[in-house]
């Protein structure tokens, strides 16, 4: 509710969107060619609302690989996240190391909680596929599907066949899910599903986001300033969100009484 209350009513992304593109910073990106929404996303164990794109950036009016790296540095800045993830599960091409990944399809509706329950299923299967070096999934709409029901695993730090055994042991005790055939779902050796680059930030080391707003090329003075209020708003809310957890008001914080801060 509060992921989908910071896209929806505060509007982060179009606002991180809007200002990249006054600037000059991005051309391309447009209503057309990207959409977001908020799905789950699980990494090492834990599973949390996630800003998913998706983004054409091939045949008709594509978005410029320029354009997707700025896009995502600066959302990755404005939302302060240690890291962020692209990858391209129907366009095998090489990137800039290879991951491995596998697809479990749902055949109706996912939502986030679902596939919450599905990831920690996995993990009484096996625990290295859940909470394990680099184990981890994004929920996606997959070949097209106008549902994101789909989750897309990371390949951990297991075996490819461990990593198939479980996944299948997983989608056959769950009723009315389907790991796609292995030809489908990941590549072989020389056509492999890829993950593009994980753009991140130390954010110990660089407090003020310097990884990321060194990828954004030559931002204007403006631009800058546009972004750094972004970040704080979104920090003010985080701190709002913490204090109603604490304060045992999460009901009445993202009903009536939500704000969207406006990090001045």
């Amino acid at each position: 509710m509060w992921s989908n209350r910071l896209l929806n009513d505060c509007g982060f992304v179009r606002s991180t969107i809007d200002a990249l593109t006054v600037d000059g910073a991005i051309s391309t990106v447009n209503g057309g060619n990207t959409d977001v929404g908020v799905a789950a996303g699980g990494f090492e164990g834990t599973t949390h609302p996630s800003f998913v794109f998706t983004i054409r950036d091939s045949g008709f009016d594509p978005v410029s690989a320029s354009d997707v790296d700025v896009l995502d540095n600066a959302l990755g800045y404005v939302l302060n996240q240690e890291g962020t993830a692209h990858f391209s599960p129907d366009n095998f091409k090489p990137y800039a190391f290879t991951l491995d990944y596998a697809v479990v399809t749902f055949p109706g509706a996912l939502d986030g909680v679902d596939a919450k329950a599905f990831f920690e299923h996995l993990g009484t299967i096996d625990a290295a596929l859940f909470s394990g070096q680099f184990a981890g999934f994004t929920q996606i709409a997959f070949q097209g599907s106008p549902l994101n029901n789909s989750m897309l695993f990371l390949k951990p730090a297991a075996s490819k066949n461990r990593f198939i055994a479980g996944l299948f042991a997983a989608a056959n005790t769950t009723v009315g899910r389907r790991l796609l055939p292995a030809q489908e779902a990941w590549g072989t050796d020389d056509r492999p599903g890829r993950y593009r680059v994980f753009p991140g930030n130390d954010w110990i080391a660089f407090s003020r986001g310097e990884e990321y707003l060194s990828r954004l090329g030559t931002p204007s003075a403006q631009l800058l300033a546009d972004l750094a209020a972004l970040r704080q708003a979104h920090l003010d809310a985080v701190g709002d969100l913490v204090q109603a957890i604490q304060s045992a008001k999460l009901s009445q914080y993202l009903g009536h009484q939500f704000r969207c801060p406006t990090g001045e």
